[in-house]
């Protein structure tokens, strides 16, 4: 970490935005980063980032600008490499290289599963999914369930999985009138997990 710019952000802080130049490559320490892109006016696609991954992976050596922008959504810590420590640490220590490239194939991976599950998976199974793998990864362990406190709006998580924002808002009372999820604002607690991993 050495040659690194450490940064420590409150929640809803931007880290750059769709469009800015390219400086470098930010990794997550702690904390969750919400990255968005908007085309025409319309939120297009979501993805999550947590402990350990990288921000900005597929314009590092491609595109001189973002393509998507980049906001904290808890108190976060992240890494910031600019491009010439970048080509030091990978000439003096290729195991990075390959780390970097095992987080692009990872990122090419969910990207291929989204296609498939888009063409082939209902999209009340593929929000299901989602609020299961979620909870998982960000979630917090209550007596009463896992409590999902992102406060991602209905068309954020239409945009995180790839349907309509009327299709989450109908797929989540639903389950609600099951007593499978409670919500409350943007909150959303999974109380029987169990029935839902079954979905």
């Amino acid at each position: 970490m050495r040659r690194a710019h450490l940064k420590a952000l409150p929640p809803e802080t931007p880290i750059y935005a769709q469009g800015d130049h390219v400086d470098g490559l930010y990794v997550v320490l702690e904390g969750i980063v919400k990255e968005i892109t908007v085309m025409e006016g319309c939120l297009r696609f979501v993805r999550l980032s947590g402990p350990g991954e990288a921000l900005g992976i597929g314009e590092l050596f491609s595109e001189p600008v973002h393509a998507m922008s980049a906001v904290t959504l808890r108190p976060t810590r992240l890494a910031h490499f600019e491009h010439d420590a970048l080509h030091k640490i990978f000439t003096e220590h290729p195991s990075a290289l390959l780390w970097l490239m095992q987080q692009f194939s990872a990122r090419l991976w969910g990207l291929r599963t989204a296609l498939v599950e888009t063409v082939y998976v209902e999209s009340a199974t593929r929000l299901t999914r989602k609020l299961v793998e979620v909870a998982e990864r960000f979630g917090e362990r209550t007596p009463q369930g896992i409590l999902i406190d992102l406060k991602l709006s209905r068309e954020e998580w239409a945009a995180l999985v790839g349907i309509a924002p009327e299709t989450v808002s109908r797929v989540l009372h639903d389950l609600e009138r099951r007593g499978w999820v409670a919500l409350e604002g943007r909150k959303i607690l999974l109380i029987a997990e169990e029935k839902l991993r079954l979905i």
